[in-house]
């Protein structure tokens, strides 16, 4: 299958620098997920809050996360990918400094839910470029960095947060993430071209945006590969969210081991991630999606075997779940690239549906 090359901003080929600055556009929202988690107990005891409440602050910045997004993309197809990334990114600056100083966990709540928001025009934006600036059969390839990426921001960032909180205390960590910010925009401004150079002020409209999100959704195409990206990122997000409590209550992992189990099938999602990556110019992407979706069914029929026929031990599911994770990772970037790329004129659009309603199926799964 073909798609179009023609694109705004398409033309020689975008230096490493961009690549990079859309790779960590990416992985920021993930990353503001995954920092402060060591600093919940810590961030409760100071706010008086018990850990129930405090992980309001989690849910908080993933509906922030979720929502914005249906904002963000249609106004970047009518005013540009850079106003639109600049401004999301104040908006995230401005929100961390507000978690700095909040002094009661109502008010850290509110904070990162505005962090969300703010935070998701990264995402949002980031994918919508890639998609404006690449080829189809380079675009592939970059979603797939993208997905290493913020497939280990939840493997490193408790780590760095962590020490961030032992020198500085837990406000450190959304200190951190402003910074990160401004870093970002200083990025964007000097980095990122800009694309989009008809602005069309009529497409930001409620009307208009409910038509160009209808136009995706009758394209049974586009949903048949955002169920495929739901499906992948779910299986990821399913396994961050209860392999501890599989491992550890389920079959008695101690939790100083848990971290290798979960290494593991992590690792197979960033593996499949990057050969899928560089198999890309050679199989193209709807291939490789395939060869993902296979993955995916192996790897969830082994825990399936396993478990109908009581053979099923922790190392047994974590190498199911490795093989599942592998598929996700070759399956979730394709899928991505193959959803938006027939849609030029409103790759903001499709990006943030699809984002959308992967953040939507992360938190139900979870």
């Amino acid at each position: 299958m073909s798609f179009p090359t023609s694109g705004p901003g398409r033309g020689a080929a975008p230096s490493r620098g961009i690549t990079l600055v859309l790779i960590a556009l990416t992985a920021l929202g993930p990353l503001s997920t995954d920092l402060y988690l060591p600093s919940l107990p810590a961030m409760g005891r100071d706010l008086g809050a018990d850990a129930a409440t405090a992980q309001l602050t989690l849910t908080g910045y993933m509906w922030g996360l979720a929502l914005a997004q249906l904002v963000y993309g249609p106004v970047s197809d009518a005013l540009g990918r850079r106003p639109v990334l600049i401004a999301g990114m104040t908006v995230q600056v401005v929100a961390s400094v507000l978690c700095l100083y909040s002094a009661t966990i109502d008010q850290l709540v509110m904070a990162r839910v505005l962090q969300g928001a703010g935070a998701c025009a990264g995402a949002v934006i980031g994918r919508a470029l890639v998609r404006d600036l690449f080829p189809p059969e380079r675009a592939g390839s970059i979603f797939a960095s993208i997905t290493s990426a913020t497939a280990l921001a939840p493997m490193v960032a408790p780590m760095i947060g962590g020490q961030i909180e032992v020198l500085f205390g837990w406000r450190g960590n959304f200190a951190a993430l402003g910074v990160i910010g401004i870093l970002l925009i200083a990025s964007a401004v000097t980095i990122l071209p800009e694309p989009i150079t008809n602005r069309d002020l009529s497409r930001i409209r409620p009307v208009a945006i409910l038509r160009a999100m209808g136009e995706l959704l009758h394209d049974r195409r586009f949903v048949g590969l955002g169920i495929c990206t739901c499906s992948a990122f779910g299986a990821l997000f399913a396994w961050v969210s209860n392999s501890s409590v599989l491992l550890i209550e389920g079959y008695g992992i101690r939790p100083e081991r848990f971290g290798l189990y979960f290494g593991l099938a992590v690792a197979g999602y960033v593996a499949g991630a990057g050969i899928g990556g560089r198999l890309v110019m050679r199989l193209g992407s709807l291939r490789l999606l395939t060869i993902g979706l296979g993955l995916m069914a192996t790897g969830g029929l082994v825990m399936l075997a396993q478990t109908l026929t009581g053979t099923d031990t922790a190392l047994g599911v974590t190498a199911g779940a490795a093989f599942l994770l592998a598929g996700a990772g070759f399956a979730l970037p394709q899928a991505f690239t193959a959803a938006i790329l027939p849609y030029p004129h409103m790759a903001g659009t499709a990006s943030a549906l699809i984002g959308s309603t992967q953040m939507t199926t992360g938190g139900i799964v979870a």
